[in-house]
């Protein structure tokens, strides 16, 4: 019968796209760039003979394992014992030999069996179990649990032992238990495919995606992208379990545009994304903080009728919620704690009330206050305060205010920090303070209790007003009068120093000297910020005797007057040559110790009269000003320079106005005369 020859054109790579040469010719193209070994040392898959050469895993020997197969000739004959296992003795001398060569010892060993150490013994009970259980085993346990260790255990006694030549489920078994987590190498991968080839055993599409799945686990991009290549060349389609793979791969690498990519082409190609690679993607991505991309990849999720664990949803809400991003947290609460599908512990609870409060969430705020109720977790002082801050920051302070009630008939006394954010909303979005007080008579209306310091944040907003409009102060004043039938609390020294200090800035003598009665009447003893007030507001309106009077009662009760009320003292003590006013500025208790008060103490007392004074900005003609040798004074002594700035500014501006003429002014006076005359001469003729 005549031979036909088999013509291997394009249609047939059509209609067999799996179809590869090697399975007619030793030689194959090869998968990893490299020099060809000589056709007489390659193994043929058809044809083995007995006589033909056997070949081996040389990572099967007892020499320190490598997690790569190399092949090795074996020209002993069939009937002799292949030197699988050579003793001590020749290993030895192999290594003497090489000492005598001026070669290390080491350098004979593969990289990988520099660095692994050699894997125990194999187990006795292998010995005993048929080849095709071993087989079995072999397929089974990389599958389910890849180890390189168990995999080379069950090769040795295959192919050492038994002398069963190595096929392809053998290669795909060591490539599948490379996917080890510890012990697994890319590299390992990249010797074996390079082996097969080699030997003249092609790689299939199982075994290239076994290859697929070690590089999701120990990402190699080269060599992924020439497996995909591999496949795409051979007409071989990737699995939806290779997909997965490949995507593994692109985000343990860090390429998440790649990944999110290869997700949508998924999709498209109708495969369904299993929940490990959705919660890998996940997590990698709250490690870079990409919270836009997650709360949209779990919305995708959810709407898809797809689960996810719950232990990824609290880590998502953990991560969210310590990061303060608003949306991701918003919605991980109301999908899965509001339905009681989660229990966050407190802590947690406590930064999703943080996030509600920074962004004015009230509705997620009350979420997790009733939360905490229902798991019987009493709230906090520092959780009202946050639902306090988020009704203020979304703009609404009755509510604010009506928390701070509630929490008052709780029991929870409030702090001065309590109703630093109501003050900061009313600064901000200029609430007049009987606005507020009124939004206070109506929840006393509604049978609240009024705390005082909900009172006294008015107070204090009064006092903030004071400078620019002391009108305000009568406001003030009729607020502490009906403060004793709105709160049941009697008003503290807290509550006089607001009031006082309101009076000082709106330079209200009157009504300062009134509430110093008020205090006597009511036995308040007035502590030292009182005194501070009471003294520099009698500066201020130049009775010194009496601002020293009080300075002395300050003294008397043992109580050292702040930095920031003796450097405002010295300032304006400095400004008059009342003798009162002299006797404050150099006693001890005002005198800090800088060079500027002790050369203003010798100036003041050796200084002939008639000499000439020194320019008010050097210092005794060396060029420096006073600011610069004196120490640095106070945020408050700055902002009440800015004050009297400020008021200079004002006072400058009505005396302005009352001139005569200066609200007829009209611009261009500056124009010369000479110039207007010929202007109007020039009109006169055109006329």
């Amino acid at each position: 019968m005549p031979r036909t020859t088999l013509v291997l054109d394009g249609l047939w790579y059509c209609l067999c796209p799996s179809f590869s040469a090697a399975t007619l010719t030793p030689a194959t193209s090869s998968l990893i760039v490299g020099k060809r070994i000589s056709k007489y040392n390659r193994l043929s898959v058809l044809g083995s003979s007995p006589s033909s050469p056997r070949r081996c895993l040389s990572n099967l020997s007892p020499k320190p394992a490598d997690r790569t197969i190399m092949i090795v000739e074996d020209d002993a004959p069939q009937d002799s014992a292949p030197d699988f296992m050579p003793d001590p003795q020749s290993r030895h001398s192999h290594n003497a030999d090489a000492q005598d060569r001026n070669v290390r010892p080491g350098a004979l060993l593969t990289p990988m069996e520099r660095l692994t150490k050699p894997p125990p013994g194999v187990p006795k009970y292998f010995k005993h179990l048929p080849s095709h259980r071993l087989e079995h085993r072999l397929q089974e346990r990389v599958t389910r649990h890849p180890r390189v260790l168990s995999a080379t255990q069950i090769l040795r006694v295959l192919i050492l032992d038994r002398h069963i030549r190595p096929e392809m489920r053998h290669y795909r078994g060591l490539i599948f238990a490379n996917s080890d987590p510890e012990r697994g190498s890319p590299h390992a991968v990249r010797e074996l495919l390079k082996e097969m080839e080699e030997n003249g055993i092609p790689a299939d599409s199982g075994t290239l995606h076994a290859a697929l799945q070690v590089l999701a686990v120990h990402p190699d991009y080269m060599l992924r992208q020439e497996i995909v290549r591999t496949l795409r060349d051979r007409w071989l389609p990737l699995s939806p379990a290779g997909w997965h793979y490949v995507v593994a791969g692109l985000i343990r690498e860090n390429q998440f545009e790649l990944a999110l990519d290869h997700i949508e082409q998924m999709e498209r190609k109708g495969i369904l994304v299993e929940s490990w690679l959705h919660s890998l993607l996940i997590y990698y991505l709250c490690d870079f903080k990409e919270f836009d991309e997650v709360v949209r990849l779990m919305r995708t999720r959810t709407s898809h009728g797809l689960e996810m664990s719950p232990r990824l949803w609290l880590y998502v809400l953990d991560v969210a919620s310590a990061a303060s991003h608003h949306e991701t947290t918003r919605y991980i609460w109301r999908q899965r704690v509001e339905l009681r599908y989660l229990s966050p512990d407190y802590p947690l609870c406590s930064n999703v009330l943080t996030v509600a409060a920074r962004t004015g969430d009230t509705e997620l705020a009350a979420s997790v206050i009733r939360f905490l109720v229902e798991v019987e977790i009493p709230p906090k002082l520092d959780d009202y305060e946050k639902m306090v801050e988020a009704y203020a920051v979304s703009g609404s302070l009755f509510s604010g205010f009506e928390v701070l009630c509630k929490m008052h008939m709780a029991g929870i006394a409030l702090e001065h920090r309590s109703t630093r954010v109501i003050l900061t909303h009313m600064i901000q979005n200029r609430i007049l303070p009987r606005d507020a007080w009124a939004m206070l008579k109506r929840l006393k209306a509604s049978k609240l209790q009024i705390p005082l310091g909900c009172a006294k944040v008015v107070l204090e907003m009064c006092e903030y007003e004071a400078l620019d409009h002391p009108s305000v102060v009568d406001d003030g004043i009729a607020f502490y009068k009906e403060l004793y039938a709105l709160c049941p609390e009697r008003a503290d020294v807290s509550v006089y120093n607001v009031l006082i200090g309101m009076c000082r800035l709106a330079r209200n003598t009157e009504a300062g000297m009134f509430l110093v009665k008020e205090m006597a009447a009511l036995g308040v003893i007035p502590d030292q910020g009182t005194f501070e007030h009471l003294i520099i507001m009698c500066l201020e309106a130049g009775n010194f005797e009496s601002g020293y009077m009080y300075f002395q009662d300050l003294l008397g009760q043992a109580i050292r007057p702040s930095d920031e009320a003796r450097a405002e003292i010295r300032e304006i003590c400095s400004q008059s040559t009342d003798p009162f006013a002299a006797r404050l500025k150099q006693h001890q208790q005002i005198q800090d110790g800088s060079v500027g008060c002790l050369v203003d103490e010798i100036s003041n007392t050796h200084e002939p009269l008639d000499s000439p004074k020194p320019d008010g900005d050097s210092f005794h003609g060396s060029g420096q000003s006073r600011a610069e040798v004196q120490q640095p004074v106070s945020h408050r002594r700055a902002a009440a320079k800015e004050r009297r700035k400020r008021r200079r500014r004002r006072l400058a501006i009505a005396q302005g106005q009352e001139e005569e003429g200066w609200l007829d002014y009209e611009p261009g006076g500056l124009i010369p005369e000479d110039q207007l005359v010929t202007e109007e001469q020039s009109d006169q003729k055109s006329g």
